[in-house]
């Protein structure tokens, strides 16, 4: 039996590579917004309501606009965009949404300290700044109304109320998104949460 020479080896392994990533499902990511500044931003969603909540920016990771829920279960399936939730206002919070494979892979590059620029119709900005990041398991992922584990806290399982408590009680701005593991898009969930800077 002859021994494989290093170049087969190599080529081999290349290959092998190959094969394995043309299998994996192409996930597309929103582009960090490291080249637009918050004035261009801002100044892209002017329209007239100064109460309505037009854009989000953080800067050289996100900047994308927001939009309004049209039912209770909608997310925006649009690239750029996040989803304003409209449960959350009914607790004293301002709830983004987006899936974890558009503006919601930006989320997961947020952590403690981080500025976050709410931008409104008007023009007007209202700056944030992150104070915790929570992490989730769904029991069931794609049951809204799941039982979660706390990833800080694994020995312990709460409902989906605890965990709307948890985030949306804070009374500040909470960025939702959920958390991809072994295959599953749902698998868990990320809550970004932030108070209010100013």
């Amino acid at each position: 039996m002859k021994k494989l020479t290093l170049k087969y080896k190599f080529l081999s392994f290349f290959v092998a590579l190959i094969i394995v990533f043309s299998f994996l499902p192409v996930t597309p990511v929103q582009a960090a917004a490291s080249t637009t500044s918050l004035e261009t931003f801002a100044a892209s969603l002017k329209k007239t309501d100064s109460t309505q909540l037009v854009g989000i920016f953080v800067k050289n990771v996100l900047a994308v606009k927001v939009v309004q829920q049209s039912s209770a279960a909608y997310v925006s399936s649009s690239s750029g965009t996040v989803t304003q939730f409209g449960m959350a206002s009914q607790y004293g919070s301002i709830g983004l949404l987006a899936h974890n494979y558009l503006s919601g892979a930006s989320f997961s590059k947020l952590g403690s300290g981080t500025e976050i620029i709410l931008v409104y119709g008007d023009g007007s900005t209202k700056k944030y700044q992150v104070t915790a990041v929570k992490k989730y398991q769904a029991l069931s992922p794609t049951d809204p109304y799941s039982n979660f584990v706390n990833l800080d806290n694994p020995d312990a399982t709460i409902s989906s109320t605890d965990v709307f408590n948890e985030t949306y009680g804070s009374g500040g701005l909470v960025l939702q998104t959920c958390i991809s593991k072994n295959g599953n898009s749902s698998w868990g969930r990320l809550f970004v949460i932030a108070t209010s800077a100013e």
